[in-house]
């Protein structure tokens, strides 16, 4: 069974309540001063002549008394939100439809053989949060809606077929177009319009004409889109006695990991980060980002990347505020290449880097990344556990560089501005060629990295071709090609 709770004249309720709005012949004028045309009146409005989709003159002329007000969005959310929380005393599981209306579900309701009892006594829960309200119950979720709107100010419906075969079509559809179209071919009831054959609906309406010819059967049995309030991953503690060594506040941390692993589990979700912020007793803060290798909610697993993470920590003070927030994500479900031989435990290996890390420091542990420059041995690390970027094809290949490490100090002999002879590791070697020079430079902007460099290459008379860079006023050999 299905209650719908409907809120007629919404927008205008939106500014009586929420603004305490008191007059009686009132209508609401479109936003843009273009189309100034009336987006929804009064009863009172209305009883005098004024109609939704007037200009305001045509309205005034009819009902000079009329008073015209703006739509206030923020009014009508809160109106919202009242009545989704008042929903929600009655049962965990109703959806928000649209602005004003909602739709619960009483499947588990201790009440549901009563059902104008209970349509009763909603409809007096819902009459104290608003002005006007009406409350419709049927089998179906969309026979609830269009009982609502033909409640007074409750209406139970039993037998969708026969209840709904005299209502007017303007319940249904809101589409002036189409209603102007139905009313051409003299349609102007619910059961005018299920007489008429399905699939011809469908071929000349399309999926418009098709739903509305559902929702006069009664609408089909659907799922609610429930309302959920966010679950936050985020687990937070005051310490009244301050801790000082790693044991208690491992305790601490596994009653979190606990409660945030269940909420993680109702929601069909897995770990992906943790981010772990201390706060000591002299106000100095610690905060930690650990990537999880393979996502998961195994205790375990996070309990050991957490301590390793700290036991290398060292403070001047005792803890006195903990918080642990897990960012969720969903498993995993990829298959792996059938020739690639991938880690057997990535997460036993996220701890062994993370030991060997709090041995050497952070970010002296991980993989190399080339950046996008041309200057010599460009690169930064980064963790092992970060996808490597897509490399980009090189248009034409050379020669393998082997480079020096470190770089070999060279005296040149020169003739007609080219290098003619090397002096390198105490001997001398003519050059039988030698191309360049090749001027490179970058990162001008920041005056502690910028470089230049002056690039030759030269070969011996025994094949060996040498790259030959000068730095700062110094050559250099910085490798041999393969």
């Amino acid at each position: 069974m299905f209650a719908a709770w409907w809120l007629p004249r919404f927008v205008l309720q939106a500014l009586r309540v929420i603004q305490h709005e008191r007059t009686a012949v009132l209508a609401l004028q479109r936003d843009s001063p273009d189309d100034a045309r009336l987006l929804d009146v009064s009863a009172s409005a209305e009883n005098e002549g004024a109609r939704i989709g007037m200009t305001v003159s045509q309205a005034q002329a009819r009902c000079p008394r009329l008073r015209l007000l703006y739509r206030d969005e923020k009014a009508e959310q809160e109106l919202q939100s009242r009545l989704l929380h008042l929903a929600e005393s009655w049962t965990p599981d109703y959806e928000s439809t649209r602005p004003g209306l909602c739709v619960l579900d009483l499947t588990h309701s201790r009440l549901r053989d009563a059902w104008n009892d209970l349509g009763l006594q909603m409809h007096h829960d819902v009459i104290s949060i608003t002005n006007e309200a009406r409350v419709g119950l049927a089998e179906k979720a969309d026979l609830a809606v269009l009982a609502a709107h033909i409640a007074d100010p409750v209406r139970v419906i039993h037998d969708g077929k026969e209840a709904l075969r005299e209502l007017p079509l303007t319940i249904l559809c809101q589409n002036p177009d189409l209603l102007h179209l139905l009313h051409l071919w003299g349609m102007s009831t619910l059961g005018q319009f299920v007489a008429l054959p399905k699939s011809e609906i469908t071929r000349r309406l399309g999926t418009e004409g098709l739903a509305l010819h559902d929702l006069a059967h009664g609408g089909k049995d659907r799922l609610l889109r429930l309302v959920r309030p966010p679950v936050l991953f985020r687990e937070e503690a005051e310490i009244e006695s301050p801790i000082e060594c790693l044991e208690p506040l491992m305790h601490l941390l596994r009653g979190m990991i606990g409660r945030l692993c269940t909420r993680l589990a109702g929601m069909w979700r897995v770990a992906g980060a943790l981010l772990l912020h201390l706060r000591f007793d002299d106000r100095s803060m610690h905060e930690r980002h650990l990537r999880i290798a393979e996502p998961t909610r195994d205790e375990a697993v996070l309990l050991r990347l957490l301590e390793t993470s700290l036991e290398s920590l060292k403070a001047a003070a005792p803890v006195v505020f903990v918080a642990l927030e897990i960012t969720p994500v969903r498993a995993s479900a990829s298959q792996g290449s059938l020739f690639d031989q991938g880690l057997r435990d990535p997460n036993r290996f996220a701890e062994t880097l993370s030991a060997i890390e709090a041995l050497l420091g952070k970010g002296r542990v991980g993989r190399t990344e080339l950046l996008p420059s041309r200057r010599t041995d460009a690169f930064r690390v980064v963790n092992f556990l970060e996808a490597p970027a897509t490399p980009v094809p090189e248009l034409q290949k050379s020669p393998p560089l082997l480079r020096f490490r470190p770089p070999k100090p060279v005296r040149l002999f020169w003739h007609d501005q080219r290098p003619v002879t090397l002096h390198l590791d105490h001997e001398t070697m003519p050059l039988i060629a030698a191309s360049g020079p090749w001027f490179l430079s970058g990162e001008w902007w920041d005056v502690q990295q910028a470089w230049q460099h002056e690039i030759w290459d030269a070969s011996t008379e025994d094949g060996t071709l040498y790259r030959l860079v000068r730095d700062h006023h110094s050559w250099r050999v910085e490798g041999m090609y393969a």
